[in-house]
């Protein structure tokens, strides 16, 4: 009995695991879990993870073996020293081999569009010959191998071989990391980061060491540990499909958005073209009949009742047009708020100039009220102020067919700098059922529709109010009782403006301006109309021949190119879409044209392309200024009289 203990403890001695593999036996236990954990995983058919489990298997074998060298391949122990020589043989080849997986793992998850595939080509390249290098070592012995006495010996070719192998490879990983660091979310840059920093520091310092330290492996194994609960989880992957989707989603939506802005800059052109000649010519009727006197007078007014029902009806058509143009503009981000300084009673008044007519056709009372007590000098986006009255009062009419409609503007929260505006607007209509109230600011939103079936309109006008009131800042409100009436509010932040200027010939400048422009003749001037429609120059010629000059037109880019060689224009109104050479290109050939007696003339830019942003892309390429179809008379004559001389203009 003594005897076999005595053998046991001699077992025992020979073959105790050495303290400093304890590490690497640790880790190899984690891995084992770690490998069940992944094998289990729904996520084993993603590329990446295919690749991790290589590389967990790599670094398994790697561990085993390395526990076996360092805790049998000792001859003295009386391991033969072939068979010590084969086991330090493998296990600096699976070293190698688990520092390679590692650079494959990384270079996959960063280059799936293997842009870097040659640092991938090297790396087997490299990997096949010093798997060769360590088969030859074998019988040649200039690496590593074992003297006649047991002493395990280093060639020359040891550190450039077994220790800058793995070191190239973790090396390669870690710079190819860098290089496409943007292109990784943060969680991938802070896991990969340390995984590959931790592994590589290991492995350094085990080399430094020569071996008395075995860093590397488990170091590796920390870095598997933060790969896979970090990227790799069947949680995460889920999230990446789902961003992926997203993404695709975007992508999509993007496209049909660039899709909806094509339709919608083709259906503007395509639709306001028409209508430009339309519009132009049933004006012209009511211009031409106007104060006409006829034997059948009954005639003559039932010719101009009829004109101005498709002025009417031309204008809701219109109408319709802009608001989904300006919905457009609001979604994809283009509409900008422009600040400017204004006089709100201006404002108010010409609002009311608009829609007072258009009540009173209705036969309802149409009720103005402004708070005393408001400053009358803001600043702030006019124009989107505006309209902003205009399709609460059309809203208001539109849904009233008897008593008033009033719209009543106050302030509050004045300050120095500035106040809160606000636009409220209260009729004596249908009103709108409880339920229906949060519904009232949608999209193309026509509630009640039994009982408004014979109301025009596209429904888009309190969208766009809310969307242009949230735009500046501001915040918009409904009451209402079904029936009885509604109450909109828009409540809008306003600037003060601190530099009224003090001589103004008239409290309207814009209506001023207008007024000049109808005022005055140019019968020395000489006008080019570009457009490829013979219905739209007739229009725009008529317009143009109460100015009482000479009048002349093209029907394509090419024609007027030939005219402004021929003659010297004060203004050049230029239609944009035309067949073979267009509005834009004709104006560029014209500047670059050494026989152009023009290069000087105002270029106006007449077109019925009105999405967002075209106006001033006009003007960033030269054109003096931008009119859109349908032209109404009385803008194109006052666009007309800002480009033309004080001198080239003549007093009625």
């Amino acid at each position: 009995m003594e005897a076999d203990v005595s053998v046991n403890t001699t077992i025992v001695d020979m073959y105790s695991i050495p303290p400093k593999t304890y590490f690497e036996i640790s880790s190899l236990g984690f891995l084992l879990v770690l490998y069940l954990l992944s094998f289990l995983d729904p996520n084993r058919k993603v590329r990446s993870f295919r690749l991790f489990r290589n590389l967990e298997i790599n670094m398994i074998l790697a561990l085993i073996v390395s526990i076996l060298t360092y805790t049998f391949a000792f001859p003295e122990l009386g391991t033969p020293v072939i068979v010590c020589t084969i086991l330090r043989t493998l296990d600096s080849i699976l070293c190698v081999s688990a520092s390679r997986s590692f650079a494959v793992y990384l270079l996959e998850y960063v280059d799936a569009e293997k842009r870097l595939k040659p640092v991938s080509v090297i790396g087997s390249i490299l990997f096949s010959v010093y798997i060769i290098l360590m088969i030859l070592n074998l019988p040649l012995r200039f690496i590593l191998w074992y003297a006649s006495d047991g002493t395990y010996m280093h060639g020359s070719l040891f550190v450039p071989i077994v220790f800058a192998t793995p070191i190239y490879y973790l090396t390669s990983g870690i710079l190819v990391l860098i290089r496409r660091i943007k292109t990784l979310g943060s969680r991938e840059k802070v896991a990969l980061s340390i995984a590959s920093f931790v592994t590589l520091f290991g492995t350094v310092i085990q080399g430094v060491t020569n071996g008395v330290l075995l860093l590397s492996l488990p170091f590796g194994s920390i870095g598997i540990f933060v790969l896979y609960f970090s990227l790799e989880t069947s949680d995460y992957h889920q999230l990446l499909k789902s961003n992926e989707m997203l993404r695709l989603a975007e992508q999509d939506a993007i496209k049909a958005n660039r899709a909806k802005s094509d339709f919608l800059a083709s259906m503007s052109h395509e639709i306001r073209t028409p209508l430009n000649a339309v519009l132009g010519m049933d004006e012209l009727i009511l211009l031409e009949t106007e104060g006409i006197e006829k034997a059948d007078g009954t005639l003559l007014d039932r010719i101009r009742e009829y004109a101005q029902n498709i002025q009417d009806a031309g204008g809701v058509l219109l109408s319709v047009i802009n608001d989904i143009l300006d919905l457009s503009k609001i979604e994809s981000g283009k509409m900008e708020i422009k600040p400017v300084p204004y006089k709100l009673n201006t404002l108010v008044d010409d609002v009311a100039t608009m829609v007072r007519v258009k009540a009173e056709q209705k036969g309802l009372a149409y009720i103005q009220k402004v708070s005393p007590g408001i400053c009358q000098n803001l600043v702030g986006d006019e124009l989107r102020i505006r309209q902003i009255m205009i399709n609460l009062l059309n809203n208001a009419i539109k849904y009233t067919e008897s008593g008033e409609v009033e719209l009543e503007i106050s302030g509050k929260d004045q300050t120095e700098d500035g106040v809160t505006l606000c636009i409220s607007v209260k009729d004596t209509g249908v009103g709108i059922k409880q339920e229906d109230l949060p519904k009232v600011f949608g999209d193309f939103q026509r509630l009640d529709e039994e009982q408004n079936r014979g109301i025009e309109g596209t429904g888009l006008g309190l969208s766009i109010v809310k969307r242009m009131a949230v735009l500046m800042n501001g915040e918009v409100g409904v009451v209402s009782e079904y029936q009885k009436g509604s109450v909109f509010t828009a409540q809008i932040p306003q600037q003060i403006d601190k530099n009224v200027r003090k001589e103004e010939k008239s409290p309207d400048q814009k209506h001023q301006k207008l007024r000049e422009a109808l005022t005055f003749r140019a019968p020395d001037c000489r006008f080019l109309v570009v457009d490829d429609n013979r219905l739209n120059l007739l229009v725009a010629k008529r317009f143009l021949d109460g100015l009482e000059g000479h009048i002349e037109t093209a029907m394509s880019g090419m024609e007027a190119l030939e005219k402004m060689r021929e003659e010297k224009y004060d203004i050049i109104f230029m239609d944009h879409m035309m067949p073979d050479l267009d509005g834009i290109r004709t104006f560029e050939m014209s500047l670059s044209d050494p026989n152009n007696r023009n290069i000087t003339t105002p270029v106006i830019m007449m077109t019925a392309n009105a999405l967002s942003g075209m106006r001033e892309e006009y003007l960033d390429k030269g054109f003096a200024d931008y009119v859109s179809k349908p032209v109404e008379i009385r803008e194109l004559l006052s666009t007309v009289g800002r480009h033309l001389p004080d001198d080239r203009k003549k007093p009625l």
